[in-house]
């Protein structure tokens, strides 16, 4: 027998995927009974579900009106950067130390992140961006960190929507490269170069966050209107050669400071 955890866990990943996917857009309600009577079950693992997604702020509740699809604040997120770039850069320092330069594991993510991006997917690749940085936070041996950084809900609440707006404005591919310094610092077993990586690549996600909402960025655009990649692009955006000089010049500009 499945148990009711187990069950509104289900629920929840169903439910954030349709989310992502645009097929619930922000404002859009959700029913209980509805989606209890549409999944086959009951309705109390998918109130757990709904009630996990409230507090993870995907979703919202008014007085008597039940759950709404949220529309993402990018203020919020923002806000959220720099935590997680001091908590990634000690995870880049530990991780760098324990794993004594064998990053099979995080080679093999690194690999599906690329395949991903060469399939044009967006939620693979997100998945897997999630995968890396969550094994270099376990690799760090401390639980402390671990629990901190799992309470933000990183891979949920910021995660997912950054990389959104990266591919918005740069493509899939570069995402996926983006991971390349970290792997290269950790094979190296430099546990200073890793935890600057770690950093850099964490505040330069922060500032194209910020970066998007000042020039327009649809941040709470649904992610399957951008699996085109390149499609996509805004204005002035049209050479390859020009994204990489972006995001070379925000790279240099946190490695500086």
């Amino acid at each position: 027998m499945i148990s009711p955890k187990v069950l509104s866990e289900q629920v929840k990943e169903t439910l954030l995927n349709r989310i992502l996917a645009g097929e619930y857009q922000p404002g859009d309600r959700l029913v209980e009974s509805q989606i209890a009577r549409e999944l086959g079950l009951s309705q109390s693992p998918v109130r757990e579900a709904i009630r996990d997604l409230v507090s993870m702020r995907f979703l919202e509740t008014e007085p008597y009106k039940g759950a709404r699809v949220r529309r993402i604040d990018p203020n919020e997120l923002a806000e959220i950067y720099p935590v997680r770039a001091s908590l990634e850069e000690l995870a880049g320092t530990l991780a760098a130390r324990r794993l004594n330069g064998q990053i099979g594991e995080l080679e093999f993510v690194y690999g599906a992140m690329v395949e991903a991006a060469e399939r044009n997917h967006v939620q693979d690749l997100v998945a897997h961006d999630a995968d890396f940085h969550r094994l270099i936070v376990e690799a760090a041996g401390n639980r402390i960190l671990m629990d901190t950084w799992g309470g933000l809900m990183i891979e949920q609440r910021t995660l997912v929507t950054a990389v959104a707006v990266m591919i918005a404005d740069h493509g899939l591919m570069r995402v996926a490269q983006m991971h390349r310094p970290i792997l290269d610092a950790l094979k190296a077993r430099d546990p200073v170069r890793a935890a600057r990586e770690m950093r850099v690549h964490v505040e330069t996600f922060g500032q194209l966050i910020r970066e998007g909402r000042s020039h327009g960025t649809a941040v709470d655009r649904p992610l399957h209107d951008r699996e085109g990649g390149h499609d996509d692009l805004p204005a002035g955006y049209a050479a390859a050669d020009q994204d990489d000089r972006e995001l070379a010049g925000v790279r240099d500009e946190h490695r500086r400071r």
